[in-house]
Protein backbone atom coordinates (compact mmCIF):
# COMPACT_ATOMS: atom_id res chain seq x y z
CA UNK A 1 0.00 0.00 0.00
CA UNK A 2 2.90 2.76 0.26
CA UNK A 3 3.84 2.76 -3.04
CA UNK A 4 0.50 4.17 -3.84
CA UNK A 5 0.37 6.90 -1.14
CA UNK A 6 1.83 10.28 -1.98
CA UNK A 7 5.43 10.22 0.35
CA UNK A 8 4.08 13.56 1.87
CA UNK A 9 2.04 11.10 4.15
CA UNK A 10 4.42 8.65 5.12
CA UNK A 11 4.66 10.94 8.65
CA UNK A 12 1.40 9.82 9.36
CA UNK A 13 1.44 6.06 9.55
CA UNK A 14 2.12 4.57 12.45
CA UNK A 15 4.47 2.25 10.20
CA UNK A 16 6.58 5.08 9.34
CA UNK A 17 6.53 7.18 12.29
CA UNK A 18 6.84 5.56 15.78
CA UNK A 19 6.02 9.05 17.50
CA UNK A 20 2.44 9.27 19.08
CA UNK A 21 0.32 11.97 17.74
CA UNK A 22 0.58 15.18 18.56
CA UNK A 23 -2.40 15.72 20.38
CA UNK A 24 -2.70 13.00 22.13
CA UNK A 25 -3.55 13.14 25.94
CA UNK A 26 -4.25 16.97 25.59
CA UNK A 27 -7.12 16.81 22.58
CA UNK A 28 -7.88 13.50 22.55
CA UNK A 29 -7.15 9.86 24.54
CA UNK A 30 -5.90 6.62 23.71
CA UNK A 31 -9.79 5.47 23.05
CA UNK A 32 -10.22 8.40 20.53
CA UNK A 33 -12.21 10.17 22.79
CA UNK A 34 -12.05 13.97 23.15
CA UNK A 35 -10.77 16.50 26.31
CA UNK A 36 -11.77 19.29 27.58
CA UNK A 37 -9.05 21.71 25.64
CA UNK A 38 -9.34 25.35 28.45
CA UNK A 39 -8.85 27.99 26.12
CA UNK A 40 -10.73 30.79 24.39
CA UNK A 41 -12.08 31.03 20.47
CA UNK A 42 -14.58 31.79 18.25
CA UNK A 43 -16.60 29.11 15.90
CA UNK A 44 -19.53 28.92 13.91
CA UNK A 45 -21.16 25.53 14.22
CA UNK A 46 -22.64 23.86 11.14
CA UNK A 47 -26.82 25.26 10.20
CA UNK A 48 -28.72 22.48 10.43
CA UNK A 49 -30.32 20.97 7.16
CA UNK A 50 -27.71 24.08 4.99
CA UNK A 51 -26.19 22.41 1.84
CA UNK A 52 -22.67 22.95 3.46
CA UNK A 53 -23.57 20.89 6.55
CA UNK A 54 -24.79 18.20 4.04
CA UNK A 55 -21.08 18.26 2.54
CA UNK A 56 -19.24 18.29 5.87
CA UNK A 57 -21.37 15.47 6.54
CA UNK A 58 -21.13 13.82 3.49
CA UNK A 59 -17.26 13.66 3.94
CA UNK A 60 -17.54 12.67 7.07
CA UNK A 61 -19.15 9.84 5.91
CA UNK A 62 -16.76 8.25 3.77
CA UNK A 63 -14.08 8.97 6.13
CA UNK A 64 -16.03 6.30 8.57
CA UNK A 65 -16.03 4.18 5.69
CA UNK A 66 -12.40 3.55 5.26
CA UNK A 67 -10.09 0.85 5.57
CA UNK A 68 -8.34 1.89 9.07
CA UNK A 69 -10.67 4.33 9.74
CA UNK A 70 -11.66 2.77 13.63
CA UNK A 71 -7.49 4.29 13.97
CA UNK A 72 -9.00 7.90 13.57
CA UNK A 73 -10.54 10.10 16.30
CA UNK A 74 -13.79 11.15 14.83
CA UNK A 75 -15.49 14.65 15.92
CA UNK A 76 -18.93 14.16 17.06
CA UNK A 77 -21.10 15.79 14.77
CA UNK A 78 -22.69 17.98 17.73
CA UNK A 79 -18.94 19.74 17.70
CA UNK A 80 -18.72 20.20 13.37
CA UNK A 81 -17.51 23.59 13.53
CA UNK A 82 -15.54 26.32 11.78
CA UNK A 83 -13.07 28.51 13.72
CA UNK A 84 -13.48 31.99 13.07
CA UNK A 85 -10.94 33.29 15.53
CA UNK A 86 -8.51 31.27 17.26
CA UNK A 87 -7.45 32.23 20.75
CA UNK A 88 -5.40 30.76 23.43
CA UNK A 89 -5.07 27.34 24.39
CA UNK A 90 -3.79 26.26 27.39
CA UNK A 91 -1.72 23.50 25.84
CA UNK A 92 -0.08 25.89 23.86
CA UNK A 93 1.74 28.61 25.88
CA UNK A 94 4.50 29.07 23.39
CA UNK A 95 4.70 31.42 20.74
CA UNK A 96 3.41 31.65 18.34
CA UNK A 97 0.66 30.54 19.56
CA UNK A 98 0.31 32.71 22.51
CA UNK A 99 0.57 36.52 21.90
CA UNK A 100 4.16 37.73 21.86
CA UNK A 101 3.23 41.45 24.05
CA UNK A 102 1.51 39.03 27.14
CA UNK A 103 3.10 36.90 29.82
CA UNK A 104 2.75 33.15 28.90
CA UNK A 105 1.88 32.72 32.84
CA UNK A 106 -1.18 34.99 31.89
CA UNK A 107 -4.77 33.42 33.22
CA UNK A 108 -7.04 31.68 30.59
CA UNK A 109 -9.91 33.90 32.01
CA UNK A 110 -7.44 36.81 32.08
CA UNK A 111 -6.81 36.32 28.26
CA UNK A 112 -10.70 36.04 27.49
CA UNK A 113 -11.19 39.86 29.05
CA UNK A 114 -8.34 41.00 27.00
CA UNK A 115 -9.70 39.62 23.70
CA UNK A 116 -13.51 40.84 24.63
CA UNK A 117 -11.74 44.18 25.29
CA UNK A 118 -9.53 43.79 22.04
CA UNK A 119 -12.32 42.80 20.09
CA UNK A 120 -14.54 45.55 21.40
CA UNK A 121 -12.55 48.43 20.62
CA UNK A 122 -11.72 46.98 16.55
CA UNK A 123 -15.05 47.79 15.70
Amino acid sequence: MLDTVRPSLFGFFAGTNPTPPAHLGTRYDTSGNFLTEPGNTVVSHLVSGSPSEAAVLAVREKMLAMPDADRLAFTPVSSLHMTLFQGIIEYRRRLPYWPQDVPLDTSIDAMTRLYLELLSTSR
